[in-house]
């Protein structure tokens, strides 16, 4: 693991991402499924929606609805924090000023401030009734505290699931499940200055006699997820969904490398879905769709980070326009597909407090598909 080191160090000092949360309350609050951009647009509210690829991770039964096939093998997203310009900014000024104390100059330059920077792929096969892909996601976020300490959440996460599903009572009733593999590997943990330092020495050490590799948690775990939308009128297809993901919890088995066993990640928490949705408008060429969410209903965190409003405007299969409410905050998509080229783009914040209006994190998103 010889290229740790270095991509830890070029992350903190360039390109870095946040956690301005307690890591108690950071792992009580771990995302439940991989995050699609649609889904983001229309504010993340989707457990009723699901009627494209994403329901592999939002609510299986979705794919009970599907009425042809999609598949889609590179579609790269790249996600990053809008104030990581300034970071990148700050960081190639005191390089240039030639300072020899440009680390320390650059935490008290950006004290508190959140940055995000992450590369995504969401390849995928689906059908009516069955589909699976792959959601993997390499990230890395930070914050730098007055105490002269850096908050680093960087590595590797990755979910793959197999679902099925099936209509009854005239298509009314959509139920589904999936069997997925989830995967973890890198640092979560908060490092001081003399730290970053002692981890650059002939030593390379800290304080504790721990190398850097030593704070490494990796892991895979085996979960299951089951999935439930429900119509029951056709005009304005109101529709109530309801998806349960990583059943009983999905713990990591811990990895081994070259012998030594590293740590495990935190068990993924198990999480109740549920949602509303309809379409007030529908032609042959347009269509209005309108969703409520709450999200992780049973888990003990702020109502105002669990429930999430979303609306999507189309023009055909060419053009999607979202916006909605995440967390509390403003969110807005566009989808356009044309032929093998599909564009999506987002912009959302992450709230990143206890609760909503304490420290969001707007980010911006896009992904292209190029392929199938």
């Amino acid at each position: 693991m010889r290229w740790l080191k270095p991509a830890i160090f070029a992350t903190t000092s360039l390109v870095t991402l946040p956690a301005f949360m307690s890591q108690a309350y950071a792992r009580q609050n771990e995302r439940w499924t991989h995050f699609g951009l649609r889904p983001l647009g229309m504010g993340n509210a989707y457990v009723a929606v699901a009627d494209d690829f994403n329901a592999l991770f939002y609510n299986p039964a979705g794919l009970a609805r599907l009425k042809t096939w999609d598949g889609e093998l590179l579609n790269p997203a790249i996600t990053a924090s809008q104030n990581v310009k300034g970071l990148v900014k700050d960081a190639q000024d005191d390089l240039k000023s030639g300072k020899t104390e440009d680390t320390l100059d650059l935490v008290e330059k950006n004290t508190g401030e959140n940055y995000n920077v992450g590369l995504a792929l969401t390849p995928h096969l689906v059908f009516p009734n069955f589909g699976f892909g792959l959601g993997v996601e390499v990230s890395a976020t930070t914050v730098f505290h007055r105490d002269v300490t850096v908050d680093l959440d960087t590595g590797v996460r990755a979910v793959l699931p197999i679902a099925f599903a099936k209509s009854f009572l005239d298509d009314r009733l959509s139920i589904g499940g999936a069997v997925k593999i989830r995967a973890r590997a890198g640092i979560d943990q908060n490092f001081s200055m003399d730290d970053i330092q002692a981890f650059q020495s002939s030593s390379k050490t800290d304080s504790n006699g721990r190398e850097l590799e030593d704070y490494v948690k990796a892991g895979t775990g085996y979960g299951a997820d089951l999935g439930l939308l429900f119509t029951p009128q056709k005009e304005y297809e109101p529709t109530f969904g309801l998806s349960i993901t990583d059943i009983g919890g999905t713990p990591y088995n811990v990895y081994k490398v070259k012998g030594s066993t590293l740590g495990a990640p935190p068990i993924q928490l198990p999480s109740v879905n549920v949602g509303l949705s309809a379409k007030p408008w529908k032609s042959d060429w347009t269509y209005l769709l309108v969703a409520a969410d709450m999200h992780s209903i049973n888990q003990p965190y702020s109502f105002s980070k669990k429930f999430n409003l979303g609306l999507e405007g189309g023009l055909g299969n060419i053009l999607k326009i979202q916006t909605g409410l995440y967390q509390g905050y403003f969110t807005a998509g566009l989808q356009f597909d044309v032929g093998i080229i599909n564009l999506r783009v987002v912009t959302y914040a992450e709230e990143l407090g206890t609760s909503a209006g304490y420290k969001p994190d707007r980010r911006v998103a896009a992904q292209l598909k190029v392929l199938l």
